[in-house]
């Protein structure tokens, strides 16, 4: 009897307390701006959180995945990236301009259709550009999220690699460095994709004044934009060299030895040319590598990454010589223009004030190709044409390391 009412009591208690919150609980506008607000790989794991969260992203995801793209200031960026292809190298197509719509009803009504990216026709070398009109779908959208998600990993790791060496002084970014940093990284990105990867790339080196699509991604750029990207080449550099080039050896020092990673290359001077050979590798391949290289033998690591990329140790990266070179045109350009510019790197402890970054931000050449006539361009020193120095891919030759 006594057990009895007991059970009773016990059962009448838990029916008056109050049950607890729950993220069932939370309401649908609630989770979709929660939805909204997250980065692509956040969403990817917190749609599979249960089947309810799932359902309100499938059920939502256009308009998801606009908000989150539209918010990213790499956007223009990605999508010349998403939708570059071989015609892309025929004349007068190389960043051609882009009008990218998506439209929720499959009637491509227009009170339905959202730009993503809005150029207006403009006037070239005498003649009308009319922007390229493309349509995305949902799926296409889902396709630049997933070159967010690389972009996003680089920021979120950015910090680690950029105070190395230290790490007390590391600290999370600001709004307007993770902004640059973003630009700075899609715009890699997209150099590495035409001129380092599967395409036809040419094995001459820059020339000043030539009409060279290398030449025209850099030129289209301010000189405030071209030392934020030559910065992150810095630390990539770095990067590579300490993480993905250098590998485990045995270091003697007196009586004793200790445990090292040691550069490739490094007894017979090879490791500049090394790591400028891997500097070819795109973000998100170098993400892949970077993520697994510790996994894997030196040897197993070369092999997998020259299978990643057709004729790798053909040729060097070129997107450093092609900055050198614009700068170059620059200068000659411009015989007023400063011999030292100020410091415009991308975290604000590497830059001048804004007033001195800010007057190197409007010289940017819009249609890739200097402001020379012919008669200055016959003024012009001549200049020879070099071979971009062949790659190494850091495998053991007789000298080993």
């Amino acid at each position: 009897m006594t057990q009895a009412l007991f059970t009773r009591a016990q059962s009448e208690s838990c029916l008056t307390q109050p049950s607890k919150p729950t993220m069932e609980a939370v309401p649908t506008e609630i989770i979709l701006e929660i939805m909204e607000i997250m980065g692509p790989a956040d969403l990817t794991s917190f749609r599979l959180v249960n089947k309810r969260f799932h359902q309100i992203f499938t059920e939502n995801r256009a308009q998801i995945l606009l908000k989150i793209l539209r918010s990213r200031p790499e956007l223009e960026l990605l999508l010349h990236l998403y939708t570059a292809n071989r015609n892309d190298f025929l004349p007068d197509r190389m960043l051609h301009p882009l009008t990218v719509t998506f439209t929720f009803s499959p009637d491509d009504a227009s009170e339905d259709k959202v730009f993503l990216m809005r150029s207006p026709v403009a006037w070239k070398n005498g003649k009308i550009v009319c922007p390229e009109k493309i349509k995305l779908n949902v799926y296409d959208l889902m396709g630049v999220a997933e070159l967010v998600k690389v972009v996003d990993w680089w920021v979120e790791v950015y910090p680690r690699l950029r105070w190395r060496d230290h790490p007390e002084d590391r600290r999370c970014l600001k709004s307007d460095e993770e902004s640059r940093l973003r630009k700075a990284i899609t715009r890699w990105w997209l150099y590495s994709h035409y001129f380092h990867g599967n395409y036809w790339r040419n094995c001459n080196a820059p020339r000043k004044f030539d009409y060279d699509y290398r030449l025209h991604h850099v030129r289209i750029l301010t000189t405030q934009e071209i030392h934020e990207l030559d910065d992150l080449l810095g630390t990539v550099y770095e990067t590579i060299s300490k993480d993905l080039c250098s590998s485990p050896g045995k270091v003697h020092r007196g009586t004793s030895s200790v445990v090292e990673l040691i550069p490739w290359g490094k007894s017979g001077q090879r490791h500049p040319a090394i790591v400028n050979t891997y500097m070819k590798l795109d973000p998100d391949l170098l993400k892949y590598f970077l993520e697994h290289c510790y996994r894997y033998s030196k040897e197993y690591l070369i092999t997998a990454i020259s299978n990643s990329t057709r004729d790798f140790v053909f040729d060097r990266e070129t997107l450093s010589m092609s900055i050198q070179t614009v700068l170059e045109e620059k200068s000659m350009l411009d015989p007023a223009r400063a011999k030292v510019l100020p410091s415009m790197g991308i975290i604000t402890e590497d830059r001048a004030s804004s007033d001195e970054c800010e007057a190197w931000n409007d010289d940017a050449w819009p249609t890739g190709y200097p402001p020379i006539t012919k008669e200055q361009l016959a003024e012009m020193p001549s200049e020879h044409t070099n071979r971009v120095p062949r790659g190494d891919d850091g495998a053991d030759r007789c000298d080993g390391y």
